[in-house]
């Protein structure tokens, strides 16, 4: 084989290598997206018996790779229902973040087991969400005899679906509500029911294809290569 053919076969490997190599790397990203992280606010309440209190469940999401939203959101919330009884669980404005939409939330709460699972997905999907907000709020009423008691606040079996139906990694950071008769209040803000928020028509998302600003000098560097070695040769 001549020293141009040899340098002309390099180039094509650099390039085909180089391209795989890139759109692998972008096809990692795209699987994997971002995380979502729910979060007990605030991670230790606390409450003298008989009292009400609320407990958030705050979501923080950047969606998916490229602009892609998410599209439902569920969990389940572990207590003791020795300490604690679900009075109410009121759905946050986290889901109606994006363009408008209609939210649907489905909950069903089993107090005997001292759980409750929150639903909620956006129809139609219209884009998905992203973003920090409260997901949900959780109030409770503390029991008459639990002084000097303790109830754990999970949030369990996360599921998080984007409109491109990638998976997502789920962390959690649980929270607790400690019971004292002679303690005072310290909960989460009571639930807003925000509406009216301004629709995006901006994604963040792009057509380009991730990587290829890297691939495109590095082909003219190829090239560049075999033509120098079909000079000298």
């Amino acid at each position: 084989m001549s020293r141009t053919a040899r340098a002309l076969s390099i180039a094509l490997v650099v390039v085909v290598v180089t391209s795989v190599a890139t759109v692998g790397f972008a096809g990692m990203g795209g699987a994997s997206d971002s995380a979502t992280i729910l979060e007990v606010e605030p991670e230790t309440a606390q409450a003298p018996p008989g009292e009400t209190i609320h407990v958030a469940i705050r979501l923080y999401n950047d969606g998916g790779y490229g602009g892609v939203g998410v599209e439902r959101v569920a969990f389940g919330v572990e207590y003791d229902s020795d300490v604690l009884t679900i009075d109410s669980i009121t759905r946050g404005p986290w889901l109606e973040q994006g363009n408008e939409t209609e939210i649907v939330t489905e909950v069903d709460v089993d107090e005997a087991a001292g759980y409750a699972v929150v639903e909620q997905y956006r129809d139609p999907v219209a884009g998905g969400a992203a973003g920090n907000d409260r997901a949900a709020t959780v109030t409770f009423t503390v029991a008459e005899d639990a002084d000097g008691a303790s109830s754990p606040v999970n949030v369990t079996d996360v599921e998080t679906e984007l409109t491109t139906d990638w998976p997502q990694t789920a962390f959690t950071h649980n929270g607790s509500v400690s019971v004292a008769a002679d303690g005072d209040v310290v909960d989460a803000s009571p639930p807003e029911r925000t509406l009216d928020y301004e629709a995006s028509t901006d994604d963040g998302g792009s057509d380009s294809i991730p990587g290829l600003g890297v691939v495109a000098p590095l082909v003219a560097l190829a090239v560049l290569a075999g033509i120098a070695a079909f000079r000298r040769d």
